[in-house]
């Protein structure tokens, strides 16, 4: 487990994080559940903390920040309001609130693709082997990567990790679809972030 005491007043536990694409995050939803990879004593590394753990942290209120970074080095943040439902509930995705500098992927979507195919918020949890999300397809085995999907995304932060930014979905098989590492309102969905984080504090932190 590792805390962030710096950004805005400290307070913040990471609940995931890419930086180099060493971590392969196609995994089971056990994998999801329990957690996996793991960071350094300095919050270096790539990982997962869990989605049982995420439920059991969030029952109170918290604050979701994601902090995206290109492969300019340029950042943007995004905050929400967050709770994460039981394992019965599948992992929903609870949402509201929204500030920050790098759109609203989770909330408001992808208005140009319909934001009720693509908001996140409500959401449960889909892997490869345990698909939940409203597509006829399993967004999660195309898209590479457990997550909230609807069907499918404006934004996925354990997609499949492209070196250098812009890549071609035309290369993708057996369908041209945008499967990196995405928040679609800070660079589109054809650009794969080279790092992103998210954190939680519980609502209220001074």
């Amino acid at each position: 487990v590792y805390c962030d005491q710096e950004t805005g007043l400290g307070g913040w536990l990471l609940i995931q994080q890419r930086a180099n694409g060493s971590l392969n995050f196609n995994r089971t939803w056990q994998d999801y559940k329990r957690g996996f990879g793991r960071l350094n004593d300095k919050g270096e590394g790539e990982f997962w903390l869990g989605n049982e753990y995420l439920h059991l942290l969030t029952q109170r209120g918290s604050v979701l920040r994601v902090e995206l970074e290109d492969w300019a080095g340029q950042g943007a943040y995004a905050e929400y309001h967050l709770r994460v439902g039981s394992e019965a509930e599948g992992y929903a995705l609870q949402l509201s609130a929204y500030e920050g500098t790098a759109g609203d992927a989770l909330i408001e979507g992808y208005p140009e693709e319909g934001s009720e195919y693509t908001s996140h918020s409500g959401m449960q949890f889909s892997t490869f082997d345990r698909d939940a999300d409203k597509w006829e397809e399993n967004c999660a085995e195309v898209y590479g990567g457990g997550w909230w999907y609807n069907s499918c995304q404006a934004a996925n932060l354990n997609g499949i990790y492209y070196h250098g930014g812009p890549y071609d979905p035309r290369d993708n098989s057996p369908y041209e679809i945008e499967n990196g590492v995405v928040w679609v309102p800070f660079r589109g969905a054809d650009y794969s972030l080279r790092a992103v984080r998210m954190k939680i504090r519980p609502l209220g932190t001074p």
